[in-house]
């Protein structure tokens, strides 16, 4: 009887090895990118330029490179690390329009997109977060990463009303931008409702001509854009789609 249970407990003690020795041979999960829920179909505005229409990436370069994919018509990070996507193309005086939706993180962060960037230069290290000035998307949380700045900017930006947009949904953003130095960020949610603006900002030290920029915060951060959309000195200084009221589809 005991060489019997001796026999068993080897037996089992092999079959713990041999799974444990599976267990730390699996690679681990790839990265996840959800773009599950199809972006919104609302249209855009007239006299808006297609930054990305959900078919290529032309107009964009990726910081670290394949750190951004196209799924389902949606731009969606893949989680792979701190970084940004930006246009190649750098803007003075814009309007620009998008559809966001944030999925998941772990660490968790909000989504932001960034204004009044420095493009990189070749051959030289690009500056984190290209040094601009971010707007965190729906709800207007924010950040200031030039240099001898690199916080809240709490002095230069002004957050209207106590916004609570569910950033798990998608939202229709507009971002009016001078390179005086000022922006100001609407959001209409559902996406085609009339949108509510959320946040501003104003310091003439920081306006300049640049690109525009999807910022990827953290590693594993799931962040997903569509219908991206640009107006190049825009005909009004106004935040349009706060002043339109589409029906919702």
């Amino acid at each position: 009887m005991t060489r019997l249970i001796s026999l068993v407990l080897t037996f089992l003690g092999l079959i713990t090895v041999t799974a444990l020795a599976d267990d730390s041979a699996k690679p681990s999960p790839p990265l996840a990118v959800d773009a599950s829920t199809p972006p919104p179909t609302v249209p855009l505005p007239p006299n808006m330029k297609s930054l990305f229409a959900g078919k290529a990436l032309d107009e964009w370069t990726q910081i670290p490179p394949d750190s951004w994919t196209i799924k389902n018509n949606i731009l969606a990070s893949l989680g792979a690390t701190r970084g940004v996507i930006y246009t190649k193309q750098s803007f003075g005086r814009y309007r620009i329009i998008f559809d966001v939706r944030h999925n998941t993180g772990k660490p968790d962060h909000r989504a932001g997109v960034l204004v009044f960037c420095t493009a990189p230069v070749e051959a030289e290290k690009p500056l984190d977060a290209l040094a601009g000035i971010q707007f965190q998307v729906p709800n207007g949380g924010h950040w200031d990463y030039r240099k001898g700045h690199n916080n809240a900017g709490n002095e230069s930006f002004k957050r209207i009303g106590k916004p609570s947009f569910d950033e798990h949904q998608w939202s229709r953003v507009e971002i009016l931008v001078d390179p005086i130095g000022t922006a100001r960020m609407a959001v209409a949610q559902p996406v085609g409702a009339a949108a509510v603006e959320v946040l501003q900002f104003k310091d003439p030290t920081a306006g300049k001509t640049g690109p525009f920029a999807l910022q990827m915060h953290n590693k594993s951060l799931f962040d997903e854009y569509a219908n991206i959309a640009i107006e190049v000195d825009p005909a009004t200084n106004d935040l349009i789609t706060v002043k339109t009221q589409k029906k919702v589809q």
